[in-house]
């Protein structure tokens, strides 16, 4: 018997993330560039230079960040990373139901106390995915529960 694995990246934000960031550090690099040329009366140095290059590298690295957002879940625990930090693994025992309401724009878990675990990786944007991301996790779900 195969165990039933989910898993999801957003596809559409990871795009955007890295053409962003493309063009970003295209810019960047190009202002970088002519920064000693068209300097409109001030005085750029190598320093300038060197400094706007590594603004460019650090901006470009934060729009990284979109394409960081994951989900892997499967008969024990759904295990999420958000844009910040580590992975998170949160047992399907203290998962009260799995949810994607139509005014947000993530997936989320509903913890006791109506606590909410927004699942980054399952997002609106990327419609057919997000919509057989969920049918996965809520399968899942149902599994974990005992018998009625």
């Amino acid at each position: 018997m195969t165990e039933d694995v989910v898993t999801a990246r957003p596809r559409i934000m990871r795009r955007i993330g890295y053409a962003t960031s493309a063009v970003v550090f295209v810019v960047f690099v190009v202002v970088a560039t002519v920064m000693k040329q068209a300097n409109a009366g001030a005085s750029f140095g190598d320093k300038d230079q060197i400094g706007t290059l590594v603004i460019g590298v650090v901006v470009s690295g934060l729009f990284l960040m979109l394409t960081r957002p994951a989900m892997v879940a499967d008969a024990e625990s759904v295990r999420l990373r958000s844009f910040l930090g580590g992975w998170r693994v949160v047992p399907w025992d203290l998962v009260v139901r799995v949810e994607f309401p139509s005014s947000v724009r993530f997936a989320r878990l509903v913890l006791p106390g109506e606590e909410t675990l927004a699942i980054y990786a399952v997002q609106r944007l990327d419609r057919a995915d997000a919509v057989e991301a969920m049918r996965g996790l809520r399968r899942l779900h149902a599994a974990s529960r005992p018998a009625a």
